[in-house]
């Protein structure tokens, strides 16, 4: 997203075509290595505005705000995780109700 957001700075239309397709591909290439990093947004911006040759010192500006933006994001990942395990156990018809709707478990959980 930082990277169309800087594009247009430079005189580049982050809506054609090969704009969209380089970048997917520089995404998902550089995804590997910082997928398992602390505040790995920030190191995979810098990877994908080098790669694509836009200004990298506008990073700096995501870096200071980088802690806020990685706590929702890392919401917003559990939310979904927890999401589709409920869901796949549902549609698999292993979900445990009696403990689903135990009010007791969370209060429990809360207080080790």
């Amino acid at each position: 997203m930082l990277a169309v957001m800087i594009a247009p700075s430079v005189g580049i239309d982050p809506f054609t075509p090969g704009f969209l397709i380089q970048l997917v591909l520089i995404i998902g290439i550089s995804s590997f290595g910082v997928a398992g990093v602390g505040g790995g947004a920030t190191f995979a911006a810098l990877i994908v505005l080098s790669s694509m040759g836009l200004p990298v010192a506008l990073a700096g500006l995501l870096i200071s705000i980088e802690p806020l933006i990685d706590m929702g994001r890392t919401a917003l990942n559990v939310n979904g995780s927890m999401l589709t395990g409920t869901l796949s156990s549902r549609i698999l018809k292993k979900l445990n109700w009696n403990t689903f709707n135990d009010k007791t478990a969370v209060e429990h959980e809360s207080t080790l």
